[in-house]
């Protein structure tokens, strides 16, 4: 079911970058609102993937000296 709504948004924004892409300002908008959007879906992603694990044991190996 996801899959559906990715494609469903990316029609939809290949759509909206159709129509605004001639508008110089309209162009600007869009690569900025592209741009964050994509930085924080990233910002988010790496949040939930490195949230709730646990540490990585280390041995401490300060006695071999």
């Amino acid at each position: 079911m996801k899959d559906i709504w990715m494609v469903t948004a990316g029609f939809v924004l290949g759509w909206l970058l159709s129509k605004t892409w001639d508008d110089p300002s309209c162009r600007a908008g869009m690569v900025i609102w592209i741009v964050v959007t994509a930085a924080m879906a990233l910002t988010f992603a790496l949040a939930v993937v490195g949230h709730g694990r646990p540490p990585d044991p280390r041995p401490e190996d300060d006695d071999d000296e």
